[in-house]
């Protein structure tokens, strides 16, 4: 999926495959494809999940994390392993990225280098800064979501309300937006 948004596939590390944009050829656009690719090869997994998951008896879900930025990109290794591949901050950034996605039970998490740089309107929603282990600075989340009804942006527009008003200091506004939300979806993770 990601080839037909036109990534490179550089690397696998054990059950994480690694997609790149912008190299070898510059994209101007790269954030807007690497974002659109992440939420096709999302709703792939949630219709395969329907196929699967009586068979196998649990959920199959994957994570994707996405960080726009400067990295390093050419050829590293050894004579016996060899490859062409980015690395540094962004790419780390990135991979930390996908890994927050299971403790906030969402498919697609982008860090606010990425968002800025989308060229599309899609359902999303600011969720949390985060400090992440090497990073020094503080980054700011947003969920890219496959759903796009009318609920699912409610749903964001009342989170980022929640969310607001925990940043105020207002923690009882907070946790009555918060309940709303979580009698509607119980399921929400980030709420």
């Amino acid at each position: 999926i990601a080839a037909n948004f036109q990534g490179a596939l550089p690397d696998y590390i054990g059950d994480e495959l690694m997609f790149m944009w912008g190299a070898p050829s510059e994209q101007p656009d790269h954030a807007t494809l690497a974002c659109q690719a992440a939420l096709k090869m999302a709703a792939t997994v949630q219709e395969l999940d329907e196929k699967w998951q009586p068979k196998v008896g649990h959920e199959t879900a994957l994570g994707f994390g996405i960080n726009t930025g400067t990295a390093g990109v050419g050829n590293v290794g050894f004579e016996r392993k060899f490859r062409y591949a980015p690395f540094g901050n962004a790419v780390n950034l990135a991979s930390r990225v996908q890994g927050v996605t299971k403790y906030f039970g969402v498919d697609v998490i982008v860090t606010e280098g990425t968002f800025t740089r989308l060229e599309y309107d899609c359902v999303s929603r600011r969720l949390c800064s985060v400090q992440v282990v090497n990073i020094n600075k503080p980054v700011m989340l947003y969920q890219l979501s496959v759903d796009e009804s009318a609920q699912m942006q409610t749903l964001c527009e009342q989170y980022e309300l929640a969310l607001a008003s925990f940043e105020a200091n207002d923690l009882t506004a907070a946790i009555h937006t918060l309940s709303d939300i979580l009698r509607a979806r119980p399921d929400d993770g980030p709420s």
